[in-house]
């Protein structure tokens, strides 16, 4: 395999965003702990990440059971 070939470890994604959101984005990161924009962005995309899994989960759930609600585990009442 040649270094042309070999995936990349990392990946650079950038966007621009309204000057407002980067300040509001800034306190945000202060509350959760985060520092600079670099693990700002990286937890954004996790966690955008983690819904988008969720929802595909929840898609398949649905198709599965034909649109009907899923039934409850055994000794869960309604």
């Amino acid at each position: 395999m040649t270094v042309e070939e070999r995936p990349a470890k990392s990946e650079i994604w950038q966007a621009r965003i309204p000057a407002q959101l980067a300040r509001d984005l800034e306190k945000d990161a202060e509350v959760l702990g985060l520092e600079g924009r670099s693990e700002i962005v990286r937890e954004a995309l996790t966690r955008l990440h983690r819904q988008a899994l969720q929802e595909r989960m929840a898609v398949e759930i649905a198709d599965y059971y034909g649109g009907e609600q899923a039934p409850l585990p055994d000794g869960v009442a309604r």
